[in-house]
Order: structure tokens, then sequence, then C-alpha cells
């Protein structure tokens, strides 16, 4: 089962749109109900120009559950 899901995963990210980190930056709050300065910070550090929103809103989910140390 594990491995469906995986290739399941990968199948919808290669054909999910991908767009330029300015442009989600734009349509933050509409997108992920998160100001832009909430994804500069999830997405810095990070390679790449463009990514799918499913990336992001992991990216996102991930930087919002982090520990402040």
């Amino acid at each position: 089962m594990a491995v469906k899901k995986t290739l399941k995963t990968e199948a919808r990210s290669i054909s999910a749109p991908r767009y330029a980190l300015d442009e989600l930056e734009t349509h933050a709050k509409e997108l992920f109900e998160v100001r832009a300065e909430v994804l500069a910070g999830a997405m810095y550090g990070t390679d790449g120009e463009l990514f799918t929103v499913t990336e992001v809103k992991e990216r996102i989910q991930q930087f919002m559950k982090a520990k402040v140390v």
C-alpha cells in the first residue's frame, strides 16, 4: 500500500502546475491563509524557483509547527 501512495503522490506533483515564489507570495492570503511574511519564512533557504501549491502548503505547515528556541 505504501508504494501505491508514493507513486500517486509523485504523479500528482509532476502534473501539478508550478509557480514562481513571488507569484505565490502575492496570493499568499487567498491560497494559504497566511501573510506573505509567513510564506517567506517558510520558504527561506529552499532550492528551486518554481513550486507547486501543495509543496508550499506542506512547508508552511512544517514552519508553523517548528519550535522557537
